[in-house]
């Protein structure tokens, strides 16, 4: 039986940018009604092959060709924030009438496609204000309006919950049967094996390999991503506990998301994990840590009153990993060198009386990007230029350079790959190790599990159950997520 007519196919696809080559010669063929996994290390190029096979970037050399429109879900959103959600999903192709824009005719096909594909949003919401997790739907359900032949999605389960997630590949799924090619971009293995039909591994720009997903294993993609086997995580040493950050009675924000009356402590020499599904208070309480967002109740850092300012708390000792690196933790604009003193430019030892220290700032930038192995051609690299999990070990990078005496990690390994996990897990945990007091907030509860000391979680933005490291319960914890008991 002769196989289908490409959907899209790339031959000899090479990328050279000034600093770097980031396609060395690559191949790569999707066919109608495939699901199909690209797999790599941060910096192995797959976003810039996304975005030449969509036609967002040219290629130096090789050619692309398509069966009919290709859409790209990008993995960091270009949502127009100032704009409501009908409005980015519609932009450029807005119905009319009268020679007007038809609010409701657009607002009605929003519905419509959130009913269709279950990415649930608010037509009329605006975008700045929503939580990365809705953005994400809208970046999808854009794409998703303009019934492409071949869709790209670039990381789309990052900040999605699991629920969310069964409902995106189910679309895929359905989708693929109508005859449409996918080629979904993660570093997600567990949905490598679940849903692909084949899955091809790109390293340092150059295919490694492809095939069907039946015919490998978890390990072996693993071990294509990185080049060997991902390296195990730093020993939990034994540390002397001690009262770091309390929390008493703090209720923050309003609505479903809101934070209620929660307490607990978080020692130094400690990780605490918060469990449960996004949107029950995780934001509202790190935004209250962080003091940007008002709270009432009390924080303690130490024995005294967390400073009413976030530069203040920064001055005694806490950081802060947000959950949106683009948007809360990064000028992406600026160098490499800038975002690592990003917040501490004013302090010692970055700065020298009046002045910043330029040699002081250069060097904490080189140490984040040996510790942390951060792939750029330089410190003065723009960040913008770099692949979203060498942004992430920026960001987490510059809240550990200056050993912090309290932590608050939100998702600190979204959009990062195997190996790159390992190691931003490796270092939370030497911190911890180290004395160093750890919020961890994620929704992977497999991530949960496998470095806290102790477990919280939360439902409707309480503290709805706490589980010592000994007494970890998989299926209690996750049916306390739910709602159970």
């Amino acid at each position: 039986m002769a196989l289908a007519a490409a959907s899209l196919e790339l031959r000899g696809i090479v990328k050279h940018y000034p600093a770097l080559t980031a396609l060395r010669g690559v191949d790569l063929t999707l066919l109608p009604g495939e699901i199909h996994a690209l797999c790599g290390e941060n910096g192995a190029g797959k976003s810039t092959l996304a975005r030449i096979a969509a036609g967002k970037v040219q290629a130096t050399e090789g050619t692309v060709a398509a069966s009919g429109p290709v859409g790209l879900v990008h993995q960091h959103f270009e949502l127009v924030d100032r704009l409501r959600v009908w409005e980015n999903v519609v932009l450029g192709r807005e119905p009319r009438r009268g020679g007007r824009i038809d609010v409701a005719a657009a607002r009605e096909r929003v519905r419509d496609l959130s009913r269709r594909y279950g990415l649930a949003v608010d037509p009329d919401a605006v975008v700045e204000t929503l939580p990365v997790g809705i953005a994400q739907r809208v970046e999808i359900l854009r794409e998703l309006s303009k019934e492409p032949s071949v869709l790209v999605l670039d990381e789309p389960t990052a900040v999605l919950a699991a629920t969310e997630i069964e409902t995106l590949f189910a679309t895929l799924h359905a989708l693929a049967a109508r005859g449409a090619a996918i080629l979904v971009i993660t570093h997600k293995l567990q949905e490598v094996i679940g849903h692909a039909d084949r899955v091809t591994v790109i390293r340092g720009g150059l295919i490694v390999s492809t095939g069907p997903t039946s015919e490998t294993s978890l390990g072996a993609i693993a071990r294509a991503m990185v080049g060997g086997d991902v390296p195990p995580l730093s020993a939990r040493a034994a540390t002397v506990p001690g009262p770091a950050f309390v929390a008493a009675n703090v209720s923050a924000g309003a609505g479903a998301h809101a934070l209620r009356d929660a307490s607990f402590e978080v020692r130094g020499g400690e990780i605490i994990g918060i469990a449960g599904v996004e949107g029950n208070g995780q934001a509202a309480l790190c935004d209250a840590i962080a003091g940007i967002l008002a709270y009432d109740g009390e924080m303690r850092l130490g024995e005294r009153a967390l400073p009413p300012d976030p530069a203040g708390r920064l001055a005694a000792g806490l950081r802060v990993i947000p959950q949106d690196r683009r948007r809360e933790a990064l000028v992406v604009a600026w160098s490499v060198v800038e975002n690592v003193a990003l917040g501490d430019h004013a302090r010692t030892p970055l700065r020298r009386g009046w002045n910043v220290d330029r040699g002081a700032r250069d060097a904490a930038a080189r140490r984040v990007v040996e510790r942390f192995d951060v792939r750029t051609p330089s410190i003065r690299t723009s960040v913008d230029s770099l692949s979203g999990g060498n942004q992430q070990k920026i960001v987490v990078g510059r809240a550990l350079a200056c050993e912090p005496k309290f932590l608050v990690a939100y998702q600190p390994t979204r959009g990062v790959d195997i190996g790159a996990a390992a190691l931003l897990q490796s270092r939370l945990i030497e911190a911890r190790n180290a004395g160093a007091a750890v919020l961890l907030v994620s929704f992977e509860l497999d991530e949960i599990l496998e470095l806290s000391d102790r477990v919280l979680v939360m439902y409707r933005g309480k503290v709805a159950g706490e589980f010592e490291r000994a007494s970890f319960d998989r299926a209690h914890i996750g049916a306390l997520m739910a709602g159970g008991a």
